[in-house]
């Protein structure tokens, strides 16, 4: 039944193509329907989540037919055909009013396409693929090149225009990121009991739902494409999607039909007050932040070109302020919701990139032989049965616990064992720590715990190692941060597994702790009061061991109960 489908209406397209070409003048040799058909399935494939400027096809068509000496159709016929061949094809306009185009959304150019070696319409070829959802484009000059710079970073061989020297660059990094991710599903918002506000119905709540998951949608796909400096401009198009008629400016929204894709502003600050759609947001900023953080770093041992890292550090070192001119005129209440999550994401970029980092130094310390057998002789001479007596008393782990780690670490680097296989051995400790907390409600706590008294100790050995003046001192000093971090990295994960949440999630509760700073250090306060008088007892000779107790019972779950 498709195939019959198909077959008529590419015989539609080729009979509208024969009856435009039947009225020019046969100055030059009509083109066969069969060669079209065959030089747009050459260069063009479907793909989800891009688009393509129409006008920019029909140029590579009519270059296509003066190289060949052929008599080209006229647009319509043009786009009839592209729609016979490519089925499923939608049209939405994007831009700003006044310099908006028509784009065909589903279509790419193929990667091997010899149209990606044109040197005309430069501006289209360096934002080829533009994400469908893209509203507008402004001071494209100066844009370019700023990320151009911080992609060509000081090679003196970045040749071209700018516009090519970022489109080369981008393509190049595809390969480093995750391209095939989808964003996953959003929950529903949970209204409870609470009554909605005042001139605010379910249609309205539905409606943002769709909105929201449709601007989040368009986030990913800029990501995706590394055209970070669209983001900005984005998250203005969206929670500004109705500025006041002294503006002067409108943004055409990304399909035609305007007013089901916008709520009027008024709407949409009163649905931000409302507290189950704050919290509801917040949910789907987590799941959006980490699928766009396991798309541009996958895999945070992997070696990626400095200037991807270094692009993305200068991403997220504008996200907070992109977002806080987006929302300024909003409650303050979704702002420092909103904030706090983009500032988790921004963190964790900033911490993988730098993880990233220390993997592809370390990689080079670990691949020398004569460097692994330094670090050996060293570590042999630290005094581990002094380092664990300094230890015990604050971490309380088992002893024989600590004798084995040591023994492990020694017998895999005396292996002279790969960053990958240590990547192994480490989750292995992570996973033998944490086992006895699997399930438990202390599993997070536990964690950290965990993290601390990894801290503690390793930071211990290198105290030996550097009174000792150790010849490999700066190798270890390297491995530990590597160590330190990725360790970070893991026990990140895994409370984010037990606790059914995104990692993103999970380090977004600092930052929403910042947020409540005020109160935190009334409590403060009053910790303080409790320790003053904690000294006055024992001043006067009244019992203080129970605090002391409690402590220490306290630190020594998980490495104890391992």
């Amino acid at each position: 039944m498709q195939n019959s489908e198909g077959a008529s209406d590419t015989t539609t397209g080729v009979a509208a193509l024969r009856s435009s070409s039947s009225a020019q003048a046969p100055v030059v040799q009509p083109v066969p329907a069969s060669q079209q058909l065959q030089w747009l399935l050459d260069n063009y494939e479907t793909a989800e989540g891009v688009s393509l400027p129409r006008c920019s096809l029909y140029n590579h068509y009519l270059r296509h037919c003066q190289e060949q000496k052929l008599d080209p159709v006229n647009a319509a016929s043009f786009g009839k055909l592209i729609r016979s061949v490519f089925m499923g094809l939608r049209t939405r306009r994007l831009g700003t009013r006044g310099n908006s185009k028509y784009h065909y959304y589903g279509i790419r150019v193929k990667p091997d396409s010899p149209l990606n070696r044109l040197q005309e319409d430069t501006q289209y070829m360096a934002m080829r693929q533009q994400p469908v959802h893209q509203k507008q484009r402004f001071k494209p000059l100066q844009k370019v090149d700023s990320m151009s710079d911080s992609l060509c970073g000081s090679s003196q061989h970045c040749s071209g225009t700018p516009e090519q020297s970022v489109a080369a660059q981008s393509q190049h990094h595809q390969q480093y990121i995750d391209t095939t991710h989808s964003l996953p599903p959003f929950p529903s918002p949970d209204l409870g009991t609470q009554p909605l506000p005042e001139r605010i119905n379910m249609s309205d709540i539905k409606k943002l739902q769709t909105l929201y998951r449709g601007h989040c949608e368009a986030t990913l796909d800029v990501v995706m494409n590394l055209h970070f400096h669209y983001i900005e401009n984005l998250w203005q198009t969206f929670w500004n999607s109705t500025p006041p008629p002294s503006d002067g400016s409108t943004t055409i929204p990304s399909s035609d039909d305007d007013l089901e894709r916008v709520i009027p502003r008024e709407k949409l600050i009163s649905l931000c007050k409302y507290e189950p759609v704050r919290v509801w947001m917040r949910s789907c900023d987590h799941i959006l932040y980490q699928a766009l953080v396991e798309i541009l770093i996958p895999d945070v041992l992997r070696p990626v070109p400095s200037t991807l890292t270094q692009a993305i550090r200068n991403f997220a070192k504008s996200l907070e302020g992109w977002l806080t001119n987006a929302m300024s005129s909003f409650p303050q209440e979704i702002v420092r919701m909103k904030v706090a999550v983009v500032s988790a994401f921004a963190q964790t970029l900033r911490r993988y990139t730098s993880l990233n980092h220390l993997a592809q130094a370390a990689r080079a310390v670990l691949q020398n032989t004569s460097q692994i057998n330094q670090m050996l002789s060293d570590l042999n001479r630290v005094d581990f049965a002094n380092v664990q007596e300094q230890a015990s008393w604050v971490c309380q782990c088992d002893e024989s616990v600590v004798q084995r780690l040591e023994q492990d670490f020694k017998v895999t680097l005396q292996q002279q064992s790969s960053l990958d296989q240590w990547a192994t051995w480490l989750d292995n400790v992570v996973s033998q720590v944490l086992k006895p907390h699997q399930g438990s409600p202390s599993f997070p706590k536990a964690a950290r715990q965990f993290l601390l008294k990894w801290s503690f100790y390793s930071s211990m050995v290198i105290r030996d190692l550097t009174l000792r003046s150790a010849a490999s001192f700066g190798s270890f000093h390297l491995i530990r941060l590597l160590y330190d971090e990725y360790m970070f990295y893991l026990v990140e994960h895994r409370v984010a597994q037990a606790t059914g949440e995104t990692p993103i999630a999970v380090m977004g509760e600092f930052s929403d702790l910042s947020s409540m700073m005020p109160s935190l250090m009334e409590k403060d306060a009053s910790f303080s009061d409790e320790l003053t008088l904690g000294s006055d007892a024992d001043a006067s000779g009244g019992p203080v061991e129970p605090a002391v107790k409690r402590e220490r019972i306290e630190l020594s779950h998980p490495l104890q109960e391992m």
